[in-house]
């Protein structure tokens, strides 16, 4: 292993990784790891995995430590972490350790802060608004798993051009245990996107100011972000047609209602051919007689309504099957 000097500075804490320079000088090999740029100098590196991987490097603070290993919470609160699979959270692959210095590896995920993109002219309201409502059940999916973000700004907040939409970078290694907080820098950040977009999104400031005073839940403010992005559809746009997601769902409804008409339909014409064949077979009876009307039974069977896609869920191939957040 790469026995570099310590260089772990526990009075300073970074919850984001913002790039504030490009030290040439610094370019080294960390824990296996060959250092590409340094993003803040000391406490975070873009770097390349053995097996090409781009990933982030950032230091843990030594307050998170305990006798040279992780605190029991904060291994805790990172292997929660680490075992997500949510195309909107980006992927933690673990803690290492190289000489005095330990950091977490996280998955280098490339597009601009989400305050820096909402800015462009080129983006709009109906644009924002998706994002929002992606972020906040990204939001929703940590919380559910009681995981408390602890750093939502901006720069923690990427929107990807590339289909993956908004994706939360670099969860707060602290213990956080308030999900309010959460929801008070969330709409701080849509402060700050309004104000990046000159104001010109003012129903997302009136949805701001009600979330303020009515104390909205994260499922209340997507609901309420799904009602703003359908009312800004282009005129004719059909619901469907306007959310991906919904469009999706009627898909699947549509193509379940078809599977249950045909089997429907089979079992129907194989009963009937059935109740020929053996009205062929039997022998008739001496004397006419009126036969009772057969009693029809209808073949019924239950077709499970599908389900509204949610936040997107993948598995994510981990780089090693070693145990979570251990330290080598």
């Amino acid at each position: 292993m790469n026995q570099t000097a310590p260089i772990l500075d526990s009075s300073v804490t970074a919850d984001s990784c913002e790039i504030v320079r490009t030290d040439e000088a610094s370019l080294r090999e960390i824990g296996g790891f060959g250092v590409t740029r340094t993003i803040t100098e000391g406490q975070c590196w873009l770097a390349q995995a053995p097996a090409g991987r781009t990933v982030v490097l950032k230091t843990l603070d030594d307050d998170c430590l305990w006798k040279g290993q992780l605190h029991p919470s904060i291994k805790d609160r990172l292997g929660r972490v680490r075992e997500l699979a949510h195309t909107g959270v980006a992927n933690l692959y673990g803690v290492e350790r190289d000489a005095g210095l330990v950091y977490m590896v996280w998955e280098y995920v490339d597009g601009r802060p989400i305050g820096e993109w909402a800015a462009r002219e080129s983006v709009g309201q109906r644009e924002v608004l998706l994002a929002a409502r992606e972020l906040v059940l990204a939001l929703e999916t940590l919380h559910g798993r009681g995981i408390v973000h602890g750093a939502i700004k901006s720069s923690n907040v990427i929107a990807v051009d590339e289909g993956r939409g908004i994706v939360l970078t670099h969860v707060s290694p602290w213990l956080y245990s308030e999900p309010d907080a959460d929801v008070r820098d969330l709409l701080d950040l849509f402060d700050e996107i309004i104000d990046a977009r000159d104001g010109v999104d003012r129903t997302l400031a009136q949805l701001v100011d009600e979330a303020r005073d009515r104390g909205l839940t994260l499922r209340q403010i997507a609901g309420k972000l799904g009602g703003m992005i359908e009312a800004k559809a282009p005129a004719g746009t059909l619901q469907a047609e306007a959310d991906p997601e919904l469009k999706t769902a009627r898909r699947v409804r549509r193509r379940s209602l078809l599977g249950a008409v045909g089997v429907g339909a089979l079992g129907i014409a194989a009963g009937a051919a059935v109740w020929i064949w053996t009205g062929a077979k039997s022998p008739k009876p001496a004397a006419p007689v009126a036969a009772p009307a057969a009693a029809f039974q209808p073949i019924s069977r239950a077709t499970p309504s599908p389900r509204l896609p949610g936040p997107a869920v993948l598995p994510t191939p981990m780089p090693s099957q070693r145990d979570p957040v251990s330290l080598r």
